[in-house]
């Protein structure tokens, strides 16, 4: 057995207590190969250790990016001299509470409360992969905290977590500059995405309110009260248990509007075997009836493409009179981002909000009245979505991506060899 268990381990790595790592790894305690420091707070009876010179993080400030470039708070000079300092490249990781393995590297001097503590940079490591090393193992460290009211990770615990680290201080940056450089992909895409959802923002207000107009149409646009134009019908039946992976029949509970679903519905994602629910036609617009929250998130309108989808209890139905009075992705467009405030004002309730057909009914719209005009801005707000639902399954591809990266190269896996 024990032969066996030998042969399991490759040529150039050794086992060890956290597992198999190459032999030119060490595994070291936080508290070896750092000073670990815990934060303070100056006497908050004293204003004058507060205003808008250094950084005072908390464990709000962290989790957001890497490096650290926000804090809600901040010191005066007197403050500040009093408080611990963290020089740049400290490591940061927050150690009570929800937020226990929030992690940030100080990119200045700046300082920080008591719920973080701090592991002071050396020559012996690179910030940047213990870094990462931390985020891989954030899941350990919390479990440190045990099962109390107020989960604390305290700082002699913390210190003697363990980690794998190369010898090399050449191969740790190596490894850093890798995931760094897929963060840095991440990064990008996720300001494009923000980009591009600002651009259709703007495109929105100007296009499904005729205030710009696209080329070949100059019509006329027309206000109707929505009662005028389609029918309102309710969902019924059908409840989250009644949801199966297999089951025969497509279908929409209400809260699926808020999680699931956009303004436009191509492909519909949960089944049942129940035959309760209120049968689709194409076209239809839906509306969730109810909220927790507050009114303003009731004015979500998703154009459903598809014919006999069981509509659950709670789903306002916005069904065409006619069938070529409105486009229907257009319209929920309309009802989503143009009359969200009128919707939010007939909505009613205190601890649940609802939204009633009765009144949403009686809401003006204005549209163009060539629906040929109605489907083009619709076609081109649904080409905007499709690029940003695009650029988003890029980013979580290169997030999965890293995060089997880390697990590979944090370990030593897979080697990267650096020369001095």
């Amino acid at each position: 057995m024990k032969n066996q268990l030998i042969k399991k381990i490759p040529e150039g790595y050794k086992q060890t207590e956290i597992g198999v790592i190459p032999e030119d790894w060490d595994v070291k305690n936080l508290g070896e190969i750092a000073d670990v420091v815990t934060g303070n707070t100056p006497p908050t009876n004293d204003q004058s250790n507060y205003g808008e010179d250094y950084f005072f993080v908390s464990p709000a400030d962290l989790g957001k990016s890497k490096y650290i470039f926000q804090a809600q708070k901040k010191l005066s000079n007197k403050g500040f001299r009093i408080s611990r300092k963290l020089p740049p490249n400290s490591i940061l990781f927050t150690c009570i509470g929800s937020t226990i393995g929030k992690a940030g590297i100080a990119p200045f001097e700046l300082t920080s409360n008591q719920q973080i503590n701090s592991i002071l940079p050396n020559k012996n490591f690179s910030s940047n992969f213990l870094f990462y090393s931390l985020n891989l193992i954030s899941p350990k460290i919390q479990s440190l905290a045990g099962e109390q009211a107020v989960p604390i990770v305290n700082k002699c615990d913390f210190e003697k977590t363990t980690i794998a680290l190369p010898s090399n201080i050449f191969e740790q940056t190596a490894i850093a500059t890798v995931l760094s450089d897929t963060d840095a992909l991440i990064e990008h895409l996720e300001k494009l995405i923000a980009k591009k959802k600002a651009i259709k923002q703007g495109t929105m207000q100007q296009l499904l309110t005729g205030k710009k107009r696209l080329p070949g149409f100059s019509g006329e646009w027309e206000e109707k009260k929505l009662k005028d134009i389609a029918d309102f019908l309710k969902g019924r039946g059908l409840s989250k248990s009644k949801i199966v992976n297999d089951g025969k029949y497509p279908c929409i509970l209400y809260g699926e509007l808020f999680t699931t679903y956009s303004q436009v519905i191509k492909k519909v994602k949960s089944k049942t075997n129940s035959r309760e629910g209120l049968l689709s036609v194409k076209g239809d617009i839906l509306m969730p009836g109810s909220t927790t929250t507050v009114g303003i998130d009731l004015a979500t309108a998703s154009a459903l493409q598809q014919n006999d989808v069981l509509l659950g209890g709670d789903v306002i139905v916005i069904r065409k009179k006619e069938p070529n009075i409105y486009n229907s992705e257009f319209l929920a467009n309309y009802l989503t981002h143009i009359s969200k405030y009128k919707i939010a004002e007939i909505a009613q309730g205190i601890t649940i909000i609802h939204l009633h057909g009765s009144r949403l009914q009686e809401i003006f719209v204005k549209i163009s009245s060539d629906i040929k005009e109605q489907t083009a801005i619709a076609t081109i707000l649904s080409d905007m979505d499709s690029e940003i639902e695009s650029l988003g399954q890029k980013r979580d591809k290169y997030i999965m991506l890293k995060q089997g990266m880390m697990q590979q190269l944090l370990t030593g896996r897979i080697r990267i060899y650096a020369n001095n």
